[in-house]
């Protein structure tokens, strides 16, 4: 009993410890967000061209134009904040969409203040090895040269940040708008289109020049490798591929080594990729055309038109990829769309109560919630208070949710079911048949992939080297056979030959004593071998070569003939 209640005791000492810290924890969130209105310096009014990237249980979100109202007076209201955005928003608490979720976000320290490092609108986001790296962008002040990026390192107590350097030919950061997407299971990460820009340099008092006419056709790729970065430039045939500014970027899980998706944006035009999509096939460095069917339009717009965001979610290997807002979308309209892949058709849901977004960024959580984060209204430009900086839509039901997180696993919505089993190809077709092998080939991530070809190798080496100690073995045996054969026929050759000298010799001479069994006493002169001694011993030279040519030993004294030996084996 004592011993019992000793454990009791330490063990409610234990549950208590616990119990403080996570008031403690929950005491400080409390504290955090009663004690100031939130991250903004006034009332949030939009947040957009910003970058957001996913490192553990945190989201960041880096760079862009965030405006408050900082009061009724019209020269204070709207007011662009200055200097380098940079907000966190812890992914692991629970949060309730339905207060005000700025109150859940904190403000990091500027960075630009000590460390020069570039405020930035556009350009995307690279994540690896715990590492950001950011790419392209319009920047604001402390601008670097055309060769330097930034990267920031998140740790549990601060976040560092460092420059680092674009190697590899025909590569620049002065690029912006363009469409970016994070390749996490392959280490690459990819930037297609945009717009050129001019950079500033080191001129803070300026922003670079974006030259607006501008469209570039070019497809970026980092790949990372150990503590290295390598870019590489790949340009697009303009017969496939239409250079876009603002467009969607997305990586399916699909081919060999995944393919790229491009769709939306805005061209010189004002055109985007919706009714044929781009392409682009990592492993061969290819790109293709597709032609999607399905109605679009919604109100007076033909599609969503640029400054939408968007997310994919794969069903084993039926992919969707959920489209929300734009610049065409008004609120009342269709605010999501839906593309499904290998059918490539798209299907719009009409919901009032989304809320119209573009510019926003958004951010896949789990399994079924996607974050719609910042933008500002498609409306109209003077919402403040009425625009959320988060709204959270489930991707199975297609409604707007107030709780976050949701552990439950995706089921693909009943609007999509029809869609995904209309075939395992496009309705009317592949546009390119080329592109249909992709779909052939199970996708393996390139950890699968090293780890498959490891054992493949180790498989061809196990199988030579197993086939050739088989046959060493195998041939070991054959010659233990073969002797053990030898062997036996030797000892009745020996026999018969023993047999002969032992009939010959008690035909000349006499047994004197104890003469060895066989032969002559070797103190008797003796006129050579007896008789027909010699033809046995030629013909076991003959067949079994392998034997002695001689077996007279040195030892016999003179007067005894030489061919004479003194034993034979038994």
């Amino acid at each position: 009993m004592r011993w019992r209640g000793g454990i009791s005791s330490l063990t409610t000492v234990w549950l208590l410890g616990i119990t403080c810290l996570e008031l403690t924890a929950a005491v400080e969130l409390l504290e955090r967000q009663s004690t100031s209105s939130g991250p903004f310096s006034g009332e949030f009014c939009d947040y957009t061209s910003f970058q957001a990237s996913v490192v553990g249980s945190r989201l960041l979100m880096f760079g862009g134009n965030l405006t408050v109202n900082k009061g009724t007076n019209s020269k204070e209201k709207r007011q662009l904040e200055p200097g380098f955005q940079f907000f966190s928003m812890l992914l692991n608490q629970t949060i309730s969409a339905t207060s005000n979720v700025s109150s859940y976000l904190t403000r990091e320290p500027d960075p630009s203040a000590q460390k020069k490092i570039a405020s930035m609108r556009d350009g995307g986001s690279y994540s690896y090895n715990g590492d950001i790296f950011f790419y392209g962008g319009e920047q604001l002040f402390n601008a670097g040269d055309d060769g330097t990026i930034y990267k920031c390192t998140p740790t549990s107590e601060n976040i560092v940040w460092n420059q680092a350097s674009i190697s590899g030919g025909g590569v620049n950061r002065a690029i912006t708008k363009g469409a970016s997407v994070d390749a996490s299971t392959e280490n690459k990460g990819f930037y297609f289109g945009g717009q050129n820009t001019i950079p500033k340099g080191a001129d803070s008092s300026q922003a670079d020049l974006v030259l607006n006419d501008t469209f570039v056709n070019n497809l970026v790729v980092v790949t990372f490798s150990g503590d290295k970065q390598e870019f590489t430039n790949i340009s697009a045939p303009v017969d496939k591929v239409n250079p876009l500014a603002q467009s969607n970027l997305l990586f399916v899980p699909a081919g060999k080594e995944g393919i790229l998706v491009n769709l939306g944006g805005i061209d010189s035009t004002g055109s985007g990729a919706w009714d044929t999509l781009q392409v682009f096939d990592i492993g061969s460095s290819t790109w293709f055309n597709q032609q999607t069917r399905g109605n679009l339009t919604s109100g007076r717009s033909r599609n969503p038109g640029s400054g939408t965001c968007s997310v994919i979610v794969s069903n084993g290997d039926t992919h969707y990829i959920y489209v929300y807002g734009g610049s065409n979308r008004a609120p009342g309209q269709s605010q999501l769309a839906i593309l499904t892949i290998p059918t490539f058709q798209w299907a719009t849901v009409e919901n009032s109560n989304f809320p119209s977004k573009v510019n926003a960024q958004c951010q896949i959580s789990g399994q079924r919630q996607m974050l719609i984060l910042g933008g500002r209204s498609s409306n109209s430009r003077n919402d403040c208070g009425q625009n959320n900086f988060l709204e959270i839509l489930d991707l199975s039901s297609l409604t707007i949710v107030s709780n976050f997180p949701d552990n439950s696993p995706f089921t693909v919505p009943a609007i999509l079911v029809t869609l995904a089993s209309n075939g395992t190809g496009p309705a009317d077709g592949w546009t390119d048949p080329d592109l249909e092998k992709l779909y052939e080939v199970q996708y393996q991530t390139l950890a699968q992939r090293n780890k498959g070809s490891k054992s493949d190798k180790g498989a061809i080496i196990g199988g030579v080297v197993g086939g050739v100690a088989g046959v060493i073995l195998i041939g070991i045996v054959a010659v233990y056979f073969i002797m053990k054969n030898h062997r036996k026929k030797s000892a009745q050759v020996v026999k018969e030959v023993v047999a002969e000298v032992n009939r010959n010799s008690a035909a000349t001479q006499p047994f004197l004593g104890q003469p060895s069994p066989g032969f002559p006493s070797p103190g008797l002169p003796s006129p050579g071998y007896p008789s027909g001694y010699g033809q046995p011993q030629e013909h076991y030279k003959d067949e079994y070569a392998e034997a002695p040519a001689n077996q007279i030993p040195a030892e016999l004294p003179p007067q005894t003939p030489s061919s004479r030996p003194m034993e034979l084996p038994t």
